[in-house]
């Protein structure tokens, strides 16, 4: 039997550059099957999608070598709207596919277009929104959704036309970790009920690792790794190489010699309750806290502040208190639609509130314009120069800053390539380095690691811990609890426009109960370290070193090992 989507040989050049984005690319899915694709940023994964479905070489201007097949059939000879019936495709952006201004409408287009009576439609359109956590939304506009509920609606609209594949580029970048979870349980559910061929690009490992049942790495437009996820887990180097973070639970499990490695949480607990039955957690002797620094000059503050988008509307922000001082990295945490953004754009004075204060640099947030730089959740807003250097260039007052930028965040070879050809995560970088280059004094920046691999998030966590130590302040909207675990000073989590908690990120991250609540979960390290040691731990790094200090307490170390390696 011939498989339902075939890669022969795919070559492809965008007009605008002279070396191929893709080149000499061979896979196959059959049918049924659930892949991975994952890599650098910038290695091809998304324009390897688009060719699945027609929109290479058919709407992308550019140069096309060697033979993309579906269902026996040439993609060349096939239009985009035919192919949609077979394959359907989630953008990276959702903005980049969503047309309509009601989420019902959006969801209906494609099954009124294919002549289907309303009462179908109605039902499928519930049907649809109900699968990935919509429902009740279908009167709404899609202008008041989060990104991540775009996205949703997004997967929605396709989901609906009933595609015997779906392609999806970074579905879970910018959702929550329950959302994310529904999401993929509910690929899970496709792919194995209805036979779905599912082909997912992620960088969020994790997440995907423990539902896909093949990898394909690529690196610098081409294909270095195809087989079976166990086995990739089992040679970790290959993507430390690569530049891509290790499942923290895999990286335990290594850190621990347990071969092969667990690749989700409850995996992991049940390897080293096995291989290390006795363990005395009171052997451990913990690293003094830290604290929070609270003690610089204070740049925000808020006092009750309530705000919503409509007068009929309810609060998105409901009487949020808080104040951010100088050295500080706050991350701000929540579910989807939980008023992170909504808070930082009112910072950066973007919106007013209905009643109480802000105070951004002892005045109103307007007055702290050129003083506040923001980074919004979709790059393409900000980016309207002919090239990466021009954008960069543009509010700097020194070059050097230029250069530095450029190199400290892998943007040295794109300097003149036009901003929105790049990737997601490139450009999101490139208004990260623009905004930068001004000088500010407070940094806001809304899902600042969508798109990036492992390497690009550590310059960009780099850049932060430089900034805060030369006396700015950051805050950064996240829904991934290790980078928070990692970087931050202090986690805000919202709940319904509220703040439900403010502390340092052990703190925060012990508190599970509540943060279940929140829609946040604490990084899976934390997970590990509670249900076998009783400790708040923030690394892989940290539950190795404690499980081994554990077990040498019980008189046992020789089971624990000595790791060959050391991943954070």
């Amino acid at each position: 039997m011939a498989p339902l989507i075939e890669i022969d040989n795919l070559t492809f050049t965008y007009g605008s550059r002279s070396s191929p984005t893709i080149a000499g690319i061979k896979l196959t899915a059959d049918e049924g099957e659930f892949v991975l694709i994952t890599g650098r940023t910038g290695c091809g994964k998304s324009t390897l999608l688009k060719a699945l479905n027609g929109l290479i070489p058919h709407e992308s201007g550019g140069t096309m070598t060697g033979c993309v097949r579906v269902d026996g059939r040439d993609t060349r000879e096939l239009t985009v709207r035919e192919l949609s019936r077979s394959v359907g495709l989630v953008f990276q952006n959702p903005e980049d596919q969503i047309f309509a201004t009601r989420v019902y409408d959006e969801v209906a287009f494609v099954l009124e277009n294919a002549g289907l009576d309303p009462g179908t439609v109605a039902a499928r359109v519930a049907e649809t929104l109900r699968d990935v956590g919509l429902a009740g939304k279908e009167n709404d506009s899609v202008h008041t959704l989060s990104g991540g509920q775009k996205q949703r609606l997004a997967l929605a609209a396709v989901l609906a036309a009933r595609p015997r594949a779906i392609v999806l580029d970074e579905p879970i970048s910018q959702v929550d970790p329950q959302g994310a979870s529904d999401l993929l349980h509910l690929l899970v559910r496709l792919n194995r009920e209805k036979g779905i061929t599912v082909v997912i690009v992620e960088h969020r490992l994790q997440e995907v690792a423990a539902v896909c049942r093949r990898i394909v790495l690529m690196e610098a437009g081409r294909v270095v790794w195809d087989g079976a996820a166990a086995d990739l887990f089992s040679t970790p180097q290959l993507l430390l190489d690569k530049g891509l973070r290790l499942p923290q639970p895999v990286a335990v499990c290594l850190g621990l010699n347990l071969l092969p490695p667990a690749t989700s949480t409850k995996g992991a607990i049940a390897r080293i309750r096995a291989a290390m039955p006795r363990l005395y957690p009171a052997a451990i002797a913990e690293p003094a806290s830290a604290g929070q620094q609270r003690d610089g000059e204070e740049l925000i503050s808020l006092r009750d502040v309530h705000f919503r988008y409509s007068e009929q509307g309810a609060d998105v922000l409901a009487g949020v208190s808080l104040t951010v001082r100088q050295g500080e990295i706050v991350a701000v945490m929540g579910a989807n639609g939980a008023g992170k953004s909504t808070l930082l754009q009112l910072l950066n004075g973007l919106l007013a509130p209905q009643s109480g204060e802000i105070r951004v640099f002892g005045g109103r947030p307007r007055a702290g314009r050129g003083r506040v730089g923001q980074v919004m959740q979709n790059p393409d807003l900000m980016l309207f120069c002919p090239t990466v250097e021009a954008e960069i260039s543009f509010g700097a007052a020194d070059r050097r800053v230029v250069a530095d930028l450029l190199a400290k965040l892998g943007l040295e070879a794109l300097a003149g390539e036009f901003p929105l050809a790049l990737s997601r995560g490139q450009r999101l970088r490139v208004a990260l380095a623009a905004v930068l280059a001004c000088r500010p004094a407070v940094l806001l920046l809304d899902e600042p690691t969508t798109g990036q691999d492992y390497a690009h998030i550590g310059a960009i966590a780099g850049l932060a811990g430089d900034f805060a130590a030369a006396g700015g302040a950051v805050m950064f909207c996240t829904h991934d609890a290790e980078i928070a675990a990692g970087c931050a000073t202090r986690i805000l989590v919202m709940k319904d426009g509220r703040l439900l908690l403010d502390g340092g990120p052990r703190q925060v991250f012990a508190q599970g109960g509540l943060l279940a609540t929140a829609g946040v979960r604490p990084p899976p390290a934390a997970v590990i370290g509670e249900a076998l040691l009783a400790k708040t731990t923030l690394s892989a790094a940290e539950v190795i070193a404690y499980v081994q200090q554990a077990t040498v307490g019980s008189g046992g170390g020789p089971h624990a090992g000595s790791p060959a390696r050391r991943p954070d």
